[in-house]
C-alpha cells in the first residue's frame, strides 16, 4: 500500500510543470508584490513571488503582477509536464529602504511613499528592509525613524533599476555658536536662534548665558544671533550651516 502511494505521488509530480517568475533577477527577487496566476478558464490557481516558483498542471496560463502605480501582464504561458517555464519581467522599478541601528540590525521602521507631484497622493506603506515593485515615476519617501523621521524627495523610479535607500542610525550633532565683539566672547549679551535652513521654522533657542551650545539632528540650519550688548551690529544671520551625524562644529560670529 505504501509503495502504491509513493508511486501515485511521483506520478502526480511528473504530471505537473513549473512556472518561475523572474523580475530582474536578484534585483527583484523577494519583492513583496506577488503575481496572480490565472488559468485559461479565468480562475486564479495560485500566486507566485518574484524569484519563486509554482507547480502547475500542464496548460496555458496568464500572469498578472500588480505593482505600485500599475500592473504587468504576461499571456499565453505554456506549462509542460516536467519542465520549467520562466516568465521574465524587466520594465519595472524596485525600491528597497534599509535602516541600520547601532547593532547593525534593521529595526523595521514604517516606510510611506507618496507621489512627488501635488497633491502628493499616498502610494504605498511597507516596512524597512522590504523590496517593493513600482511603475516608473518620481516619489517622495518617508521613514518613521526617530526623532522626527527622515525624508527623500523626488526619488526616480527607473525601469529595470533598483532605488536602494539606506539610513544609518542618526547621532545628534553639537553646534557651538560663539558671538564675539572685537574678538572677545559676548555670550552673556547675545541670544541665538536656530532655524531649519531656508525656513522660519525654529529648532532651538539659547538665551544670554555662559555659552550657546546646541544638540541637533544632522542636517542644514540657519542661525540668527541677536546682540544686546549695546554696541556692534544688533543682529547677524549665518545661513547654511551643515551638521553631519555625530559631528561637533564651533562657529565664531563677529558682531563688529
Amino acid at each position: 500500500m505504501l509503495c502504491a502511494v509513493v508511486i501515485a505521488t511521483i506520478a502526480r509530480a511528473a504530471a505537473t510543470g513549473t512556472l518561475k517568475l523572474d523580475v530582474m533577477g536578484d534585483l527583484g527577487a523577494g519583492a513583496k508584490n506577488s503575481a496572480h496566476v490565472i488559468a485559461s478558464d479565468g480562475k486564479e490557481v495560485g500566486q507566485v513571488a518574484p524569484g519563486a516558483t509554482i507547480a502547475l498542471p500542464p496548460g496555458t496560463y496568464r500572469v498578472d503582477l500588480p505593482i505600485i502605480g500599475g500592473h504587468m501582464s504576461k499571456d499565453n504561458i505554456a506549462i509542460e509536464s516536467g519542465r520549467t517555464h520562466t516568465v521574465l519581467i524587466q520594465n519595472v522599478a524596485v525600491m528597497q529602504v534599509d535602516v541600520t541601528d547601532r547593532t547593525g540590525k534593521d529595526p523595521g521602521f514604517g516606510v510611506t511613499v507618496t507621489s512627488s507631484d501635488d497633491p502628493n497622493k499616498k502610494l504605498a506603506t511597507f516596512v524597512s528592509g522590504d523590496k517593493v515593485l513600482f511603475a516608473p515615476m518620481l516619489v517622495d519617501v518617508n521613514v518613521d525613524a526617530p526623532p522626527q523621521g527622515y525624508n527623500w524627495h523626488a526619488v526616480e523610479m527607473k525601469p529595470g533599476e533598483r532605488a536602494h535607500l539606506t539610513l544609518d542610525e542618526m547621532v545628534k550633532a553639537q553646534l557651538v555658536i560663539q558671538p564675539a565683539l572685537q574678538k572677545l566672547p559676548i555670550d552673556k549679551s547675545t541670544r541665538v536662534v536656530v532655524y531649519h535652513a531656508g525656513t522660519q521654522s525654529q529648532v532651538a533657542e539659547s538665551a544670554p548665558g555662559p555659552e550657546h551650545r546646541f544638540e541637533l539632528d544632522p542636517g542644514d540650519y540657519d542661525v540668527y544671533v541677536e546682540n544686546r550688548a549695546g554696541k556692534g551690529r544688533p543682529y547677524v544671520t549665518v545661513p547654511g550651516i551643515h551638521l553631519d551625524s555625530g559631528a561637533k562644529l564651533e562657529r565664531q560670529v563677529p558682531m563688529d
